[in-house]
């Protein structure tokens, strides 16, 4: 993926932090990455291990993958390219922006499926193209079958200062406007206490304003956030902060990221560790996401030894890992 860093964040790197260093450098570029553990290159197949285009995208920008929700990927465009990223096969190019009738035939996908009640935008970053999601959002928050609408973010983290442009100005007063008559949820993935600097902290306090509530979600990421104390940190300072840790994934198994993977029993000991010390509230659900099977939760070590080979999907069926 082409490494692509704001402002904002080549200061903080500048000023020390490894853990920005790493998440955003690619490898060739970044003597810290050299020195930590040494991964097979490509040990992952898969560039799309979810199989958002190849299995559930009816439309262009629809990922239609459980009955009653639907993610709408807005662009695949982002103020800055996390390393790590799930869908690092498309972040950045233009293919994934959509026309005017692209749009209004998502639209209507989702007109036309009334079973969908929950959409998130995503893409890419919804907020880093608040042109398209001003127009969006009304449109969405017309469709009666639509009950609820969530927005994933990483623009507050990116460039806090985004958010004193006129555009994304508005799109807070719209989002506003929307969470009085339908509930609008703001997803910020969160990776480092690094990132939580004054201007972010402000950000993140104007958005709650603006929206029902503000969640963080979390990836494990190796040498960054794979430890306790670090860990912990972070989800009680966003707890602390009115952010409501919702979900701390594993690492997605996706071809070039492998060096980002930590063992299951590392991690499994870190959030077991969490659920001793931190509030209820503040521990986000830990879970992996099964190629093709969604978000399965991974039990803590209060229930003795698991096989991390396999799992059960919501059907019973049996999944390899």
């Amino acid at each position: 993926m082409k490494e692509k860093i704001t402002p904002h964040l080549k200061r903080l790197i500048d000023e020390g932090s490894k853990a920005l260093s790493l998440q955003f450098h690619s490898v060739g570029k970044n003597p810290t990455v050299e020195n930590t553990e040494k991964v097979v290159e490509y040990a992952f197949a898969n560039l799309d291990p979810l199989g958002e285009e190849s299995q559930y995208s009816p439309v262009k920008g629809i990922t239609h993958k459980f009955r009653n929700r639907a993610l709408f990927k807005v662009s695949y465009r982002c103020a800055a390219h996390c390393q790590f990223c799930t869908r690092a096969r498309q972040i950045g190019d233009t293919s994934g922006d959509l026309s005017p009738e692209e749009i209004e035939t998502a639209l209507s996908y989702i007109r036309d499926h009334p079973e969908i009640n929950d959409i998130i935008l995503s893409g890419g970053d919804p907020l880093y193209t608040p042109h398209i999601t001003l127009g969006l959002l009304p449109e969405l928050a017309k469709i009666k079958s639509v009950k609820v609408i969530r927005i994933g973010t990483r623009l507050p983290i990116h460039s806090p200062k985004s958010f004193e442009t006129t555009p994304l100005k508005n799109l807070l007063r719209m989002t506003c406007r929307i969470s009085l008559k339908k509930p609008l949820y703001v997803l910020i993935n969160i990776s480092h206490f690094d990132e939580l600097t004054k201007d972010v902290r402000d950000v993140i306090r104007r958005i709650r304003k603006n929206c029902t509530a503000v969640f963080s979600q979390t990836v494990f990421l190796k040498g960054i956030n794979d430890d306790v104390e670090v860990m912990g940190h972070l989800l009680n300072e966003l707890y602390h902060m009115g952010v409501i840790p919702y979900y701390l994934y594993r690492c997605d198994y996706v071809k070039g990221i492998e060096r980002y993977v930590c063992s299951f029993e590392k991690e499994r000991m870190i959030v077991s560790e969490i659920r001793r010390r931190l509030s209820g509230i503040a521990v986000p659900e830990y879970i992996i996401d099964v190629s093709g099977k969604g978000k399965i939760p991974i039990p803590l070590d209060f229930w003795g030894k698991v096989d991390f080979s396999h799992c059960r999907d919501y059907d019973g069926k049996l999944a390899r890992l």
